[in-house]
């Protein structure tokens, strides 16, 4: 059965159901001690929480996801467009959208940031009708993603692990893009579709990616010799990729088409299996996300007061 505490508060916090019972209890105990402030739950499954966010959308204010990227895309997908503003406890293994807006894992700091009442809009992607906030694709970090999703444990180390059987069997994969009539057909070790910087865990794929600016970005990966792997490693968590002649960038505001026979993507590090032509588009500033002190993208002229 759910579990709740609704005490209709203008905050409501939802508990990724995948935690574990452990974390479930841990988090679920520190929101209880601001219960004269913020509500929570916690559901079965997605399409519990999902449902529930639907039947009372309009009693709150702001939604915040306790889980990982996973979780704040299903809650973002929930409230995009309705002016209810988001907000992130973040308890994944990757937290990249968390990162890059500066949430932090501490409730009073979370609080805090609440309490200046500001927050500011995002733009999101579309692949196809699938929302995505941060970063989706295929290739090596789709591949990841699955293999992650499969393993037994989770944490840092989990996905470290996934990552070396990835890079061990790695082979390229075949794709078709289609960016503003330019037709780029080729084999390639990764294709990502970006709004923001970075995957996760401070890996930065694009080190100049605006979550607002109505653009969003391709990143292609050309095969490379695999000797070469721990310079690309250290260039993505030390966010200095560049352009090469294996990496190539791309920014756009018009739709995009992507062709593959490989049908394992993955939409804000979630596996998920497209196998159609996906077209990918932009909606400019449609999520209302909460500011943080640690938020790098906004100042005074770009946010709206919120509660």
């Amino acid at each position: 059965m759910p579990v709740k505490s609704l005490r209709n508060n203008k905050i409501l916090v939802i508990i990724n159901p995948k935690a574990g019972r452990k974390r479930i209890i841990g988090i679920a105990r520190k929101i209880d001690r601001y219960r004269n402030v913020m509500d929570y739950a916690v559901f079965n499954d997605v399409s519990e929480f999902r449902n529930f966010i639907r039947e009372n959308i309009e009693n709150y204010e702001i939604f915040v996801a306790a889980g990982g990227d996973g979780t704040v895309n299903t809650v973002a997908s929930e409230i995009a467009g309705s002016g209810k503003t988001l907000a992130v406890l973040p308890v994944g293994s990757g937290n990249g959208f968390a990162r890059e807006m500066g949430f932090k894992k501490n409730i009073k700091t979370l609080l805090r940031d609440i309490r200046k009442h500001n927050s500011f809009e995002t733009d999101t992607l579309f692949l196809n009708d699938r929302l995505c906030i941060n970063v989706a694709g295929l290739g090596i970090d789709s591949f990841v993603a699955h293999t992650f999703h499969d393993s037994e444990k989770r944490g840092f180390w989990s996905y470290v692990l996934a990552c070396f059987k990835v890079v061990v069997a790695l082979k390229p994969v075949r794709i078709q893009v289609n960016i503003e009539n330019n037709i780029i057909e080729e084999d390639v070790y990764m294709l990502s579709i970006t709004n923001t910087r970075q995957f996760g865990n401070h890996a930065i794929i694009v080190p100049g990616a605006l979550p607002h600016d109505g653009k969003f970005n391709l990143v292609i990966v050309r095969p490379f010799p695999k000797i070469m792997l721990p310079l690309f490693a250290f260039r993505l968590l030390s966010g200095t990729l560049k352009e090469s002649q294996y990496i190539r960038y791309y920014e756009t505001d018009k739709p995009v088409t992507i062709r593959s026979s490989e049908s394992r993507f993955h939409i804000d590090g979630e596996p998920v299996m497209i196998s159609d032509e996906i077209n990918v588009t932009i909606k400019p500033k449609m999520l209302r996300v909460l500011v943080t002190a640690r938020n790098k993208w906004v100042n005074r002229a770009t946010k709206n007061k919120i509660l």
